[in-house]
């Protein structure tokens, strides 16, 4: 360490902290919650990872950072879940592999944007964190999958609840 520079304090992580809890936690956990559905229906996957993205977001100093992480979320989600599009597009549709990938990775950030709201919803309503915001998360994720279901006829795949049908509590 250099004289004279202090450490960061414990509470609040470096820059490399942030990106890990931020980003990368969000998005690994966004794929294992695909674990939840077939055909490993894995009922804790998607609890554990609703519990990671909740604390990215207890995390977050700000509603755009949260967004992000539920960004990021979503994204390793649909991407991991919803493969099946790409196959559809170039196998069945003759799409071209580029664009079959291009068209499938905004598919999936358009998803995205839902759990990304979802976490600008709860950090801007509840600033102070504790536990208002996390049943604020809990609750935007909820509605957040509701709209994703219901805005534009819907995209009903991947919903979260169907994942503990199967043999969740």
């Amino acid at each position: 360490m250099t004289a004279g520079v202090a450490p960061p304090p414990l509470g609040r992580p470096g820059a490399a902290g942030a990106v890990v809890v931020g980003l990368l936690l969000p998005l690994a956990a966004g794929a294992l919650a695909v674990f939840g559905f077939a055909p490993f229906y894995f009922w804790q996957a998607p609890v554990a990872a609703i519990a990671l993205l909740l604390y990215a977001w207890q995390r977050s100093g700000s509603p755009l950072q949260a967004a992000l992480s539920g960004f990021a979320f979503g994204l390793g989600y649909f991407l991991a879940g919803v493969s099946w599009v790409y196959v559809s597009l170039h196998v069945f549709g003759a799409m071209p592999a580029a664009l079959a990938a291009l068209a499938t990775f905004l598919f999936c950030a358009y998803l995205a944007l839902f759990f990304a709201a979802a976490g600008w919803t709860c950090v801007r309503a509840a600033p102070a964190g504790g536990a208002r915001r996390m049943w604020l998360g809990v609750a935007a994720v909820v509605a957040m999958e509701w709209l994703r279901g219901w805005l534009f006829t819907g995209f009903p795949w991947l919903n979260l609840g169907t994942s503990q049908a199967p043999g969740g509590p």
